[in-house]
């Protein structure tokens, strides 16, 4: 029966706790749209990890990852290299893998979508610091590691979502300190005061295009690097990169490789998808692998759109109006 019966992990604290509120109407949801099924809640960061194995080894051939990249990123690290589906579900503050693969932020379309089995293989990326972590979107350090090392104890709990997130980098600019850093992306190497920096294999951090053309079926990971910079230069670029292309700034650069080496001076804390992997570290690798999630994504779907196009696919999909 588990190999027929999907098994939900249930994120209630995503979205700062928006989640938890839902709880019945993803339950209600789920067996409207999926019929039975069967699932487990998260207590804390890192739950999903032991429900997830748990379910793999009752046989459960279908996953869903109810709630943000963290959650989602929790069932890579569970499935990763398993022919074991992934379904996304998208009830977090921060769901930039989601969309990546075109999972609309509703729930009903999002557990549609899961309903209709469609699935790939789709490449990630194996990160090592002071642990070892799979992703499939991004890895992030120097201000957006700070960021979320901060997170917990930052105020204003009425934001939400990417308007939080892009609040507490502007504020958390004014007191990171950029590390002198030695980074190898293959064989092109670059010495520098690392202010921020991103890899992955899309092209959107916190809802803002900063790796224009990236994208999951490319073949490799688009780094981004942004160098010297602090204080109010540090805000004055990462306001700017929320309205116009990285690519404009000679702070920044984008490198694409499939191995990346970062030496920092003194340790910085490393995210996967918003869960901390490293601290202690001065030395992380990030290497590319092909092939190692099943996920289950709108059939049809092309990851090569231009942003413009994406945008308007995205939102046929959203309404279920895309065919194809």
């Amino acid at each position: 029966m588990a190999d027929r019966t999907p098994f939900l992990v249930i994120n209630p604290h995503a979205n700062e706790g928006k989640a938890e509120k839902m709880l019945e109407e993803i339950l209600t949801t789920t067996k409207k749209v999926l019929g039975d099924f069967e699932y487990g809640v998260t207590t804390k960061l890192g739950d999903g990890i032991p429900i997830a194995k748990q379910a793999a080894k009752d046989g459960y051939k279908t996953i869903l990852a109810v709630g943000g990249d963290g959650t989602l990123n929790e069932v890579v690290n569970v499935v990763a290299n398993t022919d074991i589906k992934i379904g996304m579900v998208p009830t977090g503050g921060s769901c930039d893998a989601y969309q990546t693969h075109a999972i609309p932020l509703n729930l009903k379309r999002s557990l549609e979508i899961v309903a209709s089995g469609y699935s790939e293989k789709f490449s990630g990326g194996l990160a090592k610091g002071d642990s070892s972590r799979y992703f499939i979107d991004m890895v992030n350090s120097g201000l957006a590691g700070y960021v979320n090392e901060i997170e917990p104890t930052w105020g204003k709990p009425r934001l939400k979502g990417d308007l939080r997130y892009s609040i507490m980098a502007i504020d958390a600019a004014f007191k990171y300190k950029a590390v002198k850093s030695k980074i190898l992306v293959d064989d092109q190497e670059r010495e520098v005061n690392l202010a921020y920096f991103s890899l992955g294999l899309s092209d959107t951090v916190a809802g803002y295009e900063l790796i224009p053309g990236n994208h999951p079926k490319k073949g490799k990971l688009g780094v981004v690097i942004i160098r010297d910079l602090k204080n109010f230069r540090l805000v004055s670029v990462m306001l700017r990169l929320m309205f116009q292309s990285i690519t404009r700034n000679k702070h920044a650069e984008i490198l694409y490789g499939k191995k990346v080496i970062i030496e920092s001076e003194k340790p910085m804390t490393w995210v996967a998808e918003g869960e901390i992997f490293s601290q202690k570290s001065k030395k992380v690798e990030v290497e590319f692998v092909p092939d190692i999630v099943n996920l289950i994504i709108p059939e049809g779907y092309q990851y090569e759109y231009s942003s413009k196009e994406k945008k308007r696919v995205q939102k046929a999909i959203k309404n279920g109006n895309f065919s194809g």
